[in-house]
């Protein structure tokens, strides 16, 4: 059996699913409670713990006795999954390897925190966001507050990965920049495809019909809204176009600063994405948007980004952002915030034919579950 640590919240349920489709009746998830308790429909054994449970670790130690576990698989790491590995190996709790599915948060905000990766533009001691933002400064009122350091959480986790899972080598090229760690690459990918899902892809152009301009893709607290909004705001003719932040998720204190910024900016050409969308719907208003923009200086939203190339839509990122290097190299048509959105003419669509070269890319590199699923445990 494998065992999976993780929090209640985003893409779980889609692990389950995938891991139970190519690891039958293989699976049981320790899963911590978080902001809501979900409901999952994969027909597994689910444990819900505390992580300040004083009888977590007698708890696991049963769980790991019934089930004669063989793999551990942490997605992300939390507090507290440093001392469970440790547990799990002092006691020969399982037989295998431990993959540790990276998420990104992990190590942006520990480099953040060291001083060693710019996460946001702002840094006046005057700005909330410095404060609550991982940097040097805000370590510090982890540090005199008694919350444990990002850097820490990962440090005392590295020892015990094995592998490194996930679908972006810069990350892991960068985690070894500046850490030591045994862990080997192995790719992963929370939302992909099966082939026999996938029909043959006839590269129907998507309408642009509206002037749009869609920016980041959620209230992030490292999505630097201010610099997108204000370098927007100062393009001349730039009322032709509606700006529009999905702010349906995410950081409250983001999401109450970007709609004032906003609608100082824009007034009435300024419109929020309040309220989550099923994803059908959204999917099609990623569709029909000509143009997107993304602040954030860390890897993040790229199944926004990934979805909008694959529509055609022009998308602008950051060159500090390790994706912009890499959709370039994966030979996409994207765009440098800062040297290449200038103008009112910078906003305008992607010909058909850079449309075109998009989808053709992103059809030519598409990789699927039957891909990297089956190896995963080799």
């Amino acid at each position: 059996m494998n065992l999976h640590i993780c929090l209640d919240g985003n893409f779980i349920q889609q692990a389950m699913s995938v891991f139970e489709h190519f690891f039958p009746d293989e699976n049981v998830f320790i899963i911590f409670n978080f902001r809501e308790q979900r409901n999952y429909k994969e027909d597994i054994p689910i444990y819900r713990c505390n992580r300040n449970d004083p009888e977590l670790f007698n708890k696991i130690q049963k769980i790991c006795s019934t089930f004669a576990i063989k793999n551990v698989v942490t997605h992300g790491i939390a507090t507290n999954y440093s001392l469970i590995l440790q547990y799990l190996k002092e006691k020969n709790l399982f037989s295998g390897h431990i993959y540790w599915i990276f998420w990104g948060y992990e190590l942006y905000n520990a480099l953040g925190e060291l001083g060693k990766y710019k996460l946001v533009d702002e840094n006046s001691l005057f700005s909330k966001l410095t404060y609550i933002v991982p940097n040097p400064l805000n370590a510090l009122v982890r540090r005199i507050t008694g919350r444990q350091l990002y850097s820490k959480k990962l440090e005392t986790f590295l020892p015990y990965a094995d592998y490194f899972c996930f679908w972006l080598p810069h990350d892991f090229d960068l985690l070894h920049s500046y850490y030591t760690s045994h862990a080997k690459f192995k790719y992963f990918k929370y939302i992909s495809s099966y082939k026999s899902d996938t029909p043959k892809n006839y590269f129907k152009i998507c309408q642009k019909n509206v002037c749009r301009i869609m920016v980041n893709h959620q209230a992030s607290l490292t999505g630097n809204h201010r610099i997108v909004l204000q370098k927007l705001s100062t393009i001349s003719g730039i009322g032709e176009f509606e700006i529009c932040t999905p702010l349906s998720y995410g950081s409250n204190y983001i999401r109450k600063s970007v709609l004032r910024i906003g609608r100082r900016y824009f007034g009435n050409k300024y419109n929020a994405l309040l309220n989550l969308m099923p994803l059908d719907e959204y999917n099609k208003f990623l569709d029909s948007m000509p143009v997107a923009i993304f602040g954030a200086m860390r890897q993040e939203a790229a199944g926004n980004i990934v979805r909008l190339l694959k529509s055609g839509t022009k998308v602008y990122l950051r060159e500090r952002n390790p994706l912009y290097q890499y959709y370039k190299e994966k030979g996409f048509i994207v765009f440098s915030f800062e040297r290449e959105l200038n103008n009112i003419s910078d906003l305008q669509c992607l010909s058909e034919e850079e449309q075109l070269h998009n989808m053709q890319v992103a059809e030519n590199t598409q990789v699927f579950y039957e891909d990297f699923m089956p190896s995963f445990f080799d």
